[in-house]
Order: C-alpha cells, then structure tokens, then sequence
C-alpha cells in the first residue's frame, strides 16, 4: 500500500511491541483490544502499525505530525502541575472510530502526517526543557497507537526529570497496559459515555476495556489520572446516564478523582447536532456531586466550575479562566483555611538536577527554527 509510506519520514522503519506471527504471513497485533489481524502490506484498523514482510511495524515512531506548547488544563488535568506549560505532540491515526472526532483532521487524515518532523525520542526533553516544559503530554490523536514512541520518550524525559502525561481514549490491552502506564506520570481518559450502546455505535468500540483501563489505573498504579465526558447533546447526555457514570466512578475509583464533563461543538460526521448548552453541564455536575464526586468540573465553556473549592470548607484554592490559572492558594498540597488535603501532583518547583539538566544538554540547531 504506497499510501503508507506518507506517514513514515524517519530513515528506517521501527519494528513496533504487541505483536505475534500468524499463519499466512498474517499478523496480530494485541496492543488494543481490536486484536486486528493484519496481512502482508496492510494496516491495522489505526493506520499506523503495518505488517511489512511478516513484520509489524509503527509508522508514527520517531515522526510527530503535530507539536505544540499548551496549558496543562487544556489536556484538561487540574490537579496536576497547574499552571505549568506542557510540550503536547502527536502522530496520526486512532484505534477508535469516534463520528464525533474533534481532531479528526489527525485522527483521521493520511495526508497530515506528511508535514511530520523527524523528531528521536531523546530530542523530546530537549524541546521540552528548551520551551520551559516540565512535563510532556502525548496527545491529539490516540498515543496508544504509537506506544513505542511513548514509552522511549518516558525513558528519557524521566533521565531529564521531567513528568509525561497521556491523554487517552483507555482502549488498551492487559498485555500492554503495564509495558506503557509504568512508564507515565499522569493521564487523562476520556470516558465518552456510559453505555455499549454509545460504543458500539458511535466510536466502534466498546464500553468494558475502558472501565478496565480506569481500573488498572486506580488500583494498580502510580499514575495521577483525571476522568473527562465530553457531553453530545442527544447522544451521552442524559441526566440517568450521567448519574450511572458518576456512580461507577464512586464505587469503583473513589470520590477524589477529577471529572470534566466538557461542551461539544459540531464535527467531522456530526454536524447535525448542537453545541451543548451550558445548563447541560451544570446540570452533569450537579448529578455528579451529589453522587458524592469531590472535584467536578465544567470545559469548553466560561463558567466558575472550571475552579478548585476546598470539599472540606468550601474554599476557594484554584481560580481559573479558561485554561489560565489566575489565583492558585494551594500550600504544599492542602487547603491554606482548614488544612485538608487535596489529592494530586501539586509540586512545580523545577529541581536542581533538572536545571543542570537543561543547561547541559542545549537543543540541536535543527529544532531552533520550530514555531511553538
């Protein structure tokens, strides 16, 4: 398939992980639970792993089609680094097939990755501590896809003492999961709805692996992870749903773990639906607060719900606009008025090895013209 070759700029191709020979020259890749089995010269449902020569090969590895310097809200996480800028790449392609994609133009597109850079994982913290990053966010389409990039850019952000971040639609394998989560320092899982009738139909996919993926999260690592709904009107939005989603994250997550229920905006194959009315998302908050979640937050919207209040005495600790932090009353992780803490990865204090680290490893000259 010719095609292919437009998402590879790198000088060799890399041999991806997750992957078994099959009889007829055929693959199978298990990083997603898609288990696609992939003939000679064919790609995976997500694009970018290809079976060369009985081979499985990434195509994304070593060659990000987008690059970019945000806010660490706009991924969103709000309990971790606030305030902090975050070096966010991607590549192309997605294991889901979302009709509603609002980055679609990446997920979906051949043509995007052709103005790809070729970018080897140990020039990631370079970019990074070069634009005042400390963290890095592997983002824009679907990271898992190009775990082998991900895991290799973990490696040595964390010799440069830098934080990574995934955002992520949780659509991965047990066999994967360790290989990649081990490696991250926080993440954010877009939980698109809450029912197979949703997953089925509208991202082609399937409710129970993410569940699982929050699961392993929660209960078997150290990775700080924040929930995200993004609310379609007609489709996911129903104050039952709402209510069922919020309650599985009580029981099965616990209380302390963000939710951002964010506003859509028609899309790709969703141009017929509305954006979603503010009154959508105060009212998915309300639902999840009394279902006893602690920190829930409204997106894609100005609204005074994007700020962190104390649960213990209703203090404000975070104020924000948008993506921009404006007052940040934290003191060493717990509310300045009572004292109670508030759970996440508050410290953003760059250590002195990191400093060493960047002044001991200037950016090469051939990233000095990127405009980030």
């Amino acid at each position: 398939m010719p095609g292919l070759d437009i998402l590879q700029t790198t000088e060799s191709l890399h041999e991806g992980r997750w992957w078994e020979t099959m009889t007829g020259g055929r693959v199978h890749c298990y990083l997603c639970p898609r288990h696609c089995h992939i003939g000679e010269g064919q790609s995976g449902f997500c694009f970018i792993r290809v079976n060369r020569g009985g081979k499985l090969y990434s195509l994304g590895y070593g060659a990000p089609a987008a690059l970019q310097i945000d806010p660490i809200e706009k991924k969103p996480l709000n309990h971790f680094l606030p305030g902090t800028k975050v070096l966010s790449m991607g590549t192309a392609g997605c294991n889901m097939g979302c009709s509603f994609c609002q980055n679609w133009d990446i997920s979906k597109s051949k043509s995007d990755q052709v103005r790809s850079i070729s970018l080897p994982p140990r020039d990631v913290p370079l970019l990074a501590h070069q634009y005042g990053c400390p963290s890095i966010a592997f983002t824009y389409n679907e990271p898992t896809i190009w775990g082998e990039y991900v895991v290799d850019i973990c490696r040595a952000a964390r010799e440069r003492g830098l934080k990574t971040v995934m955002v992520t639609n949780g659509y991965v394998t047990r066999e994967a999961f360790h290989d990649i989560y081990d490696h991250l320092d926080a993440a954010n899982v877009d939980l698109k709805a809450f029912t197979e009738e949703f997953y089925g139909r509208v991202t082609l996919t399937h409710l129970q692996p993410v569940l699982d993926t929050l699961q392993w999260l929660k209960n078997e690592t150290n990775v700080w992870f924040e929930i995200t709904n993004l609310m379609i009107p007609t489709l996911n939005d129903s104050p039952d749903e709402t209510r069922r989603l919020a309650d599985w994250i009580v029981e099965h997550l616990g209380p302390d773990v963000p939710l951002h229920f964010t506003a859509f905006h028609p899309d790709f194959k969703q141009q017929d639906k509305p954006r979603t009315p503010p009154e959508t998302l105060h009212r998915a908050r309300a639902i999840a607060l009394q279902a006893g979640l602690r920190y829930v937050y409204e997106g894609n919207i100005h609204a005074g719900a994007g700020d962190t209040r104390c649960p213990h005495c209703g203090s404000l600790l975070i104020q924000r606009d948008w993506h921009r932090v404006l007052v940040n009353r934290l003191r060493d992780g717990a509310c300045p008025d009572c004292g109670q803490v508030i759970p996440g990865r508050w410290e953003t204090r760059r250590s002195a090895a990191t400093d060493d680290a960047r002044r001991s490893a200037p950016l090469s000259e051939k990233y000095r013209d990127l405009n980030l």
